[in-house]
């Protein structure tokens, strides 16, 4: 549990990895968005929010290598630097989920910052409760990071050619998967499926890829070396 600890503190010292570059990347989206608001005076409902989402899947492929050899050198377990790297993933995600809820209130409390810029508090992502809602950002973000961390295992244990092959491996399976749906015609049952889903729906099933990309990154880990 010790090691656990130091492999903890190991990210949290890096705060400006896991801390202010993505308060960064989504503080300067949402002042460009809100200036944009301002200007054009009129409603705007924007992605923005999404830049945080796509950086935790960056953050996700890049820990590792910044950190394994280091953690490694200092007697780490493979194991714990795993479960440590998981733990602090799922933390950040927490409280990135938290702060997402507080400034989608505040934003609906200010009446949309004034310029009736809709950048936190988007339609379908906040028509739940607030359980639903964290969840909803909560396993996205989690996901994401766990994403961005299975391919980061995969480049460590495999080099360049694993990255190749993986990318090969999803180019083919996505076509073939196109082909399918094409040729049985599922591309309107497909759509009626998920039109007939909530966003906290969707966020549910999210946790089998959670698990998945764990389980790959976990068994990947403990064969790299240093």
């Amino acid at each position: 549990m010790n090691r656990i600890g130091n492999v903890l503190k190991l990210h949290q010292r890096d705060k400006s990895a896991w801390l202010v570059i993505p308060g960064m990347i989504l503080g300067s989206s949402f002042l460009v968005n809100l200036i944009v608001g301002f200007l054009s005076g009129v409603e705007i409902y924007t992605g923005g929010l999404m830049s945080i989402f796509i950086y935790m899947l960056v953050l996700g492929i890049i820990v590792l290598p910044q950190t394994f050899s280091f953690a490694i050198s200092f007697s780490i377990r493979r194991t714990d630097y795993f479960v440590g790297t998981a733990l602090n993933a799922v933390i950040i995600g927490f409280f990135t989920a938290i702060g997402l809820l507080l400034l989608s209130a505040i934003e609906k409390a200010t009446n949309y910052w004034g310029t009736g810029l809709h950048f936190f508090h988007l339609p379908y992502l906040t028509d739940g409760n607030l359980v639903q809602q964290f969840s909803v950002y909560f396993l996205a973000l989690v996901m994401l990071f766990f994403w961005g961390f299975a391919i980061g295992s995969v480049f460590r244990k495999f080099r360049g050619i694993g990255m190749l092959v993986l990318t090969l491996a999803s180019l083919l399976s996505t076509t073939l998967l196109t082909v399918l749906i094409i040729s049985y015609d599922w591309l309107d049952n497909i759509i009626n499926w998920f039109a007939d889903l909530t966003a906290f729906d969707l966020s549910l099933w999210l946790l089998p890829f959670i698990l998945c990309y764990a389980i790959v990154s976990f068994v990947l880990i403990r064969r790299s070396t240093v």
